[in-house]
């Protein structure tokens, strides 16, 4: 009896090691390249995903006809829904070709939102991201 219950707990034990470390293990696949429309702009957030800390998000935005629009402001307002938690919207800046870039905090893992919000005028638009952190 006791080498049957040894045996169960082995196979336990290692199942669970097993979920434990495909959950936590990182990947390596980039954010989607896919465009999310915001009123007249397209944006995409590029480069690699985003991590848990504070850390550089860039975002590509492009008008009609694929030019680069130049709006006032634009900024990322990083929140996660399901934990109640929104951190402090970061002003981006502008690096030439419709790229901008900031720093923002993810401060923990999991699936956050991130709102690209584009100002031009009296006009604002939002592109939302869905992102996951891994620790």
């Amino acid at each position: 009896m006791s080498r049957q219950r040894l045996l169960v707990t082995t196979v336990v034990v290692v199942a669970v090691a097993a979920g434990v470390g495909w959950l936590l293990w990182p990947t390596s696949a980039a954010p989607s390249a896919a465009a999310v429309t915001a009123g007249p702009y397209q944006v995409r957030l590029i480069g690699d995903p985003p991590k848990v800390g504070t850390g550089p998000v860039t975002v590509e935005i492009t008008g009609s006809g694929d030019e680069a629009p130049t709006p006032d402001t634009v900024s990322f307002e990083p929140a996660m829904p399901q934990m109640g938690h929104a951190t402090t919207p970061v002003v981006a800046t502008a690096e030439g070709d419709g790229r901008y870039r900031g720093d923002v905090d993810l401060s923990m893992p999991g699936q956050w939102e991130l709102t690209v919000r584009i100002t031009s005028g009296t006009q604002t638009h939002n592109a939302v991201f869905s992102v996951t952190t891994n620790g």
